[in-house]
């Protein structure tokens, strides 16, 4: 779905591909490598091919199963922000993009990350959060 609604992606996605040869690339791999392909678009200034990823998001994180709305959100859109957060136009013009849903989603990842320097310290505090339980 996403070579289909997002075409400008194929040449990247091909590339990509090749790279991993006959190994496995898991679906978190190939997910950042269509968040980096958003981000490095908007700063080419394309954005048909950024609003079209947000809009296919979006419809993923209704629509889709428990892995699809997980690889949508925890994949896609943190992958995003993180990315876009050491460019020089940072985050705010993708979450002009989010739709209702999205945002909710956004918004828990940006929870989670409140006060948070790495990865290591956001699974330190869920293993916190899940041992309370």
């Amino acid at each position: 779905m996403i070579l289909e609604r997002c075409p400008a992606f194929s040449i990247s996605w091909g590339k990509y591909q090749k790279s991993w040869g006959h190994d496995e690339s898991g679906i978190y791999n190939d997910v950042a490598e269509f968040a980096t392909f958003i981000v490095d678009a908007y700063e080419r200034g394309e954005t048909q091919p950024v609003f079209d990823a947000f809009a296919l998001i979006e419809e993923f994180l209704v629509n889709g199963d428990d892995e699809v709305r997980a690889a949508a959100s925890i994949g896609f859109l943190e992958d995003v922000g993180n990315i876009s957060s050491w460019r020089p136009f940072g985050r705010e013009p993708f979450i002009q993009c989010l739709g209702p849903v999205s945002k909710s989603a956004w918004a828990e990842i940006e929870e989670t990350w409140l006060g948070k320097q790495t990865l290591a310290d956001v699974v330190r505090a869920e293993i916190r959060s899940q041992e309370k339980k």
